[in-house]
């Protein structure tokens, strides 16, 4: 019985909610349609001509993002020096000391690929050649001669301009 009962139930049901909601014409017949929907709308004379909804919706069809300028919202919220947290500790062995506290100990020079020696403050030999890094602000080895090597630091001031500072390590007097 319950089986027989139960979409005459639902029918009705939906019928009578339908009514509730004011979708139902004057005949009780369900319309449903969209063009139904705005003829039952209630009077709005008074009322702006757009809602705010629908302001916002205009507005959110228009807008457009540009991220030039902003910050990466996937990067750390902290940086040291222009870099990440994630960047704290040294990439390379290279870069736990400052460049001035490295001393220059050798260079082979006259081959394809030349390369110095680095000695550290506690007195490990570090090999370089061009484009190594050194330093704990990121210098970059950028010319190796006979009696030098040129590291290059890039910094970029508070205006944003590119500062480029080429740090001279030389080989000590009376080193052959």
């Amino acid at each position: 019985m319950i089986r027989r009962l139960a979409p005459a139930l639902f029918a009705l049901a939906m019928l009578s909610g339908c009514e509730m909601l004011g979708l139902a014409d004057e005949q009780g017949s369900s319309n449903s349609s969209p063009k139904a929907l705005k003829a039952k709308a209630p009077d709005t004379a008074g009322a702006a001509p757009r809602s705010r909804l629908d302001r916002a919706i205009a507005a959110q069809e228009n807008y457009v993002y540009n991220p030039i300028g902003k910050r990466d919202p996937f990067r750390a919220f902290l940086s040291l020096g222009g870099r990440g947290v994630e960047d704290e500790a040294p990439r390379t062995p290279l870069q736990r000391y400052e460049i001035d506290e490295y001393r220059l100990v050798g260079i082979i020079w006259g081959i394809d690929r030349p390369r110095a020696l680095v000695e550290d403050p506690d007195d490990v030999g570090h090999v370089m050649e061009i484009g190594t890094y050194i330093g704990k602000n990121w210098g970059k080895v950028t010319q190796i001669t006979a009696s030098e090597v040129v590291v290059t630091e890039e910094y970029q001031t508070i205006d944003g301009e590119l500062v480029v500072n080429p740090i001279r390590m030389a080989l000590p007097v009376g080193a052959e």
